[in-house]
């Protein structure tokens, strides 16, 4: 049974649950709105905690950094070394053939017309250049060939003697001495092969 009726217009109820109902509403969306700006203002929090972070990282990276960029160029500075290494090795072969020409052209100079060199071959001089301690050590390989042709037999020893005294070679043979004659002069061709 009842013991109470409600009397109140059916339009004022209305008003007053509709009320009811916004109220509970608003404090729900306001229970969400305070979660959400707490956790967005954790996130910048760790946000900001993070930057910090990284900046001190980076200040404390920047010396690492610098060495990086230092041992780059130093690797750019040893590939050009080594590329001018290869180019001075080159010209140094070329000024020890150089250095053997103008040696023999001086000797042969020295017979005062009695003797000409025709032709030279220089064979396998990188191996007698590759390296002072094997040089020292052993025998330097390599050899120098001079063929010519001279007045007489005397003046072809006196050059195989200034060839061998000229401490360039460690070996000087004569390898042929044929005589020949040209109109009504003797002369005598050579070839001479030197050991360096």
């Amino acid at each position: 049974m009842r013991t109470s009726i409600n009397l109140l217009p059916t339009t004022f109820r209305r008003q007053l649950m509709l009320r009811r109902r916004l109220t509970q509403w608003c404090v729900v969306f306001f229970a969400v709105v305070l979660v959400v700006w707490g956790a967005r203002w954790n996130k910048m929090r760790e946000f900001n905690t993070l930057g910090q972070q990284r900046e001190v990282l980076e200040r404390e990276h920047r010396p690492l950094q610098a060495m990086v960029k230092e041992i780059s160029q130093m690797r750019h500075q040893l590939e050009d070394l080594d590329q001018q290494e290869k180019v001075a090795k080159e010209l140094d072969h070329q000024r020890q053939v150089l250095a053997l020409l103008g040696a023999v052209s001086q000797i042969a100079g020295q017979s005062k017309g009695k003797l000409r060199v025709t032709n030279f071959q220089l064979v396998d001089l990188q191996a007698s250049s590759s390296g002072g301690r094997q040089r020292a050590a052993g025998p330097r390989g390599g050899n120098f060939t001079l063929l010519g042709e001279s007045l007489d037999s005397p003046t072809v020893a006196e050059l195989l003697d200034k060839l061998q005294s000229s401490g360039l070679f460690s070996t000087v043979e004569l390898v042929s001495l044929k005589e020949r004659q040209e109109g009504q002069v003797s002369l005598q061709d050579f070839q001479v092969v030197c050991n360096l």
